[in-house]
């Protein structure tokens, strides 16, 4: 019997150390437990969010520095494109230009058809192209000359399309009939 009773009580220390365990286990650890794992994903989070800012204060010297570029390049385009009330100075330069370079223009005319850049190409409408026909009289020299001085010049502009007829009068002067785009920078500020 002093085996049964021996068992038995140990069975019961070993019944009520699991029961004192067990709320414990309720009662202290398992909310602390609970608390601990809640924390850890906040600090988690909490360390992802300031690595992130850590990260983006970092760039903050490169985001300045790609604005500033931006803002230099919108500046120059925008210089490049000259502006409706502006045209009348690019016809001027462009008359500029040829008596540099020896071009004597007879006609100068520009375009009342505007066309349309967004029809092109939709979703971008900053510019209108303006076509301008120029009649002069020149030799292939002064012609090269003006058309490259005109394409490298301070606004947009390129030669479309170009006509060359002899004179009768001077085998080395030439009717020249020019076809040159303009960009026009919409009201866009």
């Amino acid at each position: 019997m002093k085996k049964a009773k021996k068992s038995e009580i140990t069975a019961f220390v070993i019944l009520a150390c699991c029961i004192v365990f067990a709320c414990y286990y309720l009662t202290f650890l398992s909310p602390a437990i609970s608390r601990f794992l809640s924390l850890y994903r906040e600090v988690s989070a909490t360390q992802c969010k300031l690595d992130a800012a850590e990260l983006s204060i970092d760039r903050t010297a490169q985001i300045k520095k790609e604005i500033d570029l931006l803002k230099h390049k919108a500046d120059f385009y925008r210089n490049k494109l000259p502006k409706e009330e502006e045209y009348p100075e690019v016809l001027e330069s462009l008359s500029k230009i040829a008596k540099s370079a020896g071009v004597k223009i007879t006609k100068i005319l520009p375009s009342r058809d505007v066309i349309e850049h967004s029809e092109r190409d939709p979703g971008t409408d900053i510019y209108t192209k303006r076509i301008i026909n120029i009649t002069a009289q020149c030799g292939y020299h002064q012609l090269g000359k003006f058309i490259a001085e005109m394409e490298s010049a301070e606004r947009f502009m390129e030669v479309s399309d170009i006509s060359i007829t002899s004179l009768k009068t001077s085998p080395k002067r030439h009717d020249i009939l020019l076809l040159v785009n303009t960009y026009i920078l919409k009201g866009v500020e």
